[in-house]
């Protein structure tokens, strides 16, 4: 046999020896960020991008963004969204993103540039989610409601992707108690709009989830629906939360034996565990990640491991 053949063999195998033991160790790996940047570019922009540069380095299977991708006492305009489409753009991995309040529903601020929040939201929609957006998240097969249901086709940013057999859902759920008080009547209007797709989507990815090929569920959103952070007492929430998260998911979740991670942003202070009681027991199978934000720029990498003890593996970059 010639040295080359046994080279060859030798890579062939020291290959599968790598996957055997390197790449199958998680099914999925993905990393969350939220509420950032907050400041202007001279006070958080070089501090922004090492972040992006320390979270490429991760080869993560894709990253998703929580939404408030500027602070809630800036300017609402389109340069403003066209400079954070350019920063999402640095991102190597698939880049998922969720809105939050403060680039639509608080933009009606004087020292947010005295916006429509309605048209801000259109505004938001035609930037973010173009034809670039949903090519580039093409490898991940990844699905828009806007685009699959015709009841609810402005709702491009309400996601769902499969990954090694998770299952990942994006719905817009935004601080500011999701937009309930918007004070004016076509607010009102479009809050429950939201509020029912939302819970469609949640309601079809459980529907999938009840099958055998997808193992578990990762929910992102934005908002931070918990006032006393789901107690074994009485929950209270947010009353623009009661609905699509009170009801509707935690009302699913609590039928499922299947592991269920939320994520979401909003409060800037992380958080990972599982505090959620459903009848006064605890549903160890349902986590709660928070990701950190604003001052604390930080993101979050998580990895799935379904054939270890601990099912999600954390890890924090900063």
């Amino acid at each position: 046999m010639t040295e080359n053949k046994i080279q060859n063999i030798f890579l062939h195998w020291f290959g599968l020896v790598f996957i055997f033991f390197g790449a199958s160790a998680y099914a999925a790996e993905f990393v969350v960020l939220g509420d950032m940047p907050y400041g202007s570019e001279v006070e958080v922009d070089e501090a922004y991008q090492n972040l992006i540069l320390q979270i490429n380095r991760q080869n993560a299977d894709f990253v998703v963004h929580l939404g408030d991708i500027k602070s809630g006492s800036t300017l609402c305009s389109d340069e403003v969204y066209a400079r954070q489409k350019m920063l999402l753009s640095i991102f190597v991995a698939p880049l998922i993103y969720t809105p939050g309040d403060n680039e639509w529903t608080d933009c009606h601020r004087k020292n947010n540039g005295g916006y429509d929040p309605l048209e801000r939201l259109q505004k938001l929609r035609q930037i973010f989610f173009d034809s670039t957006y949903f090519e580039g998240n093409a490898v991940l097969g990844l699905q828009s409601q806007g685009k699959a249901d015709a009841d609810f086709s402005d709702f491009v940013e309400n996601q769902m992707w499969i990954a090694s057999k998770t299952l990942f859902l994006s719905i817009h759920v935004v601080g500011s108690n999701n937009n309930m008080d918007s004070g004016t009547l076509e607010g009102e209007r479009e809050f429950i709009l939201r509020e029912s797709a939302n819970s469609r989507w949640i309601k079809q990815a459980f529907d999938q989830l009840k099958g055998d090929r997808i193992s578990d569920l990762v929910v992102v959103f934005h908002g931070d629906p918990f006032i006393d952070w789901m107690l074994p007492g009485s929950s209270l929430m947010y009353g623009g939360f009661s609905q699509t998260i009170g009801s509707v998911l935690f009302g699913l979740a609590q039928k499922t034996d299947k592991n269920v991670l939320i994520i979401n942003g909003d409060t800037h202070k992380y958080r990972w565990d599982q505090p959620f009681h459903f009848n006064g027991s605890l549903r160890s199978n349902v986590s709660r990640l928070v990701v950190p934000g604003a001052r604390d720029m930080r993101a979050v990498k998580i990895s799935i491991q379904r054939a270890q003890d601990n099912y999600y593996s954390i890890e924090m970059i900063e």
